[in-house]
């Protein structure tokens, strides 16, 4: 990861962690997911500039249809894992 590292930060529930993981894992390489907070349901999911907007997507029809996935914050990486 680079200076063309990109960052989301989601809200979720505890109870949803996994599966937005499993969700993100099967998109190989758009992005990974760090837990910051479980308990807060709070994640991180690092990705690159060139796939920023697929990350958004699946973020954003993931909390549309199948559970909570708020992006609160997002733009370049942080440099945090």
């Amino acid at each position: 990861m680079g200076s063309n590292s990109y960052e989301f930060k989601i809200k979720t529930k505890r109870e949803d962690i996994d599966f937005i993981n499993k969700i993100m894992e099967a998109y190989e390489g758009v992005g990974i997911v760090r837990t910051k907070d479980a308990n807060a349901g709070d994640l991180t999911i690092v990705s690159t500039t060139d796939f920023k907007d697929d990350v958004r997507m699946i973020v954003e029809d993931l909390n549309a249809k199948w559970v909570m996935a708020e992006i609160v914050e997002e733009g370049p990486w942080s440099g945090e894992l």
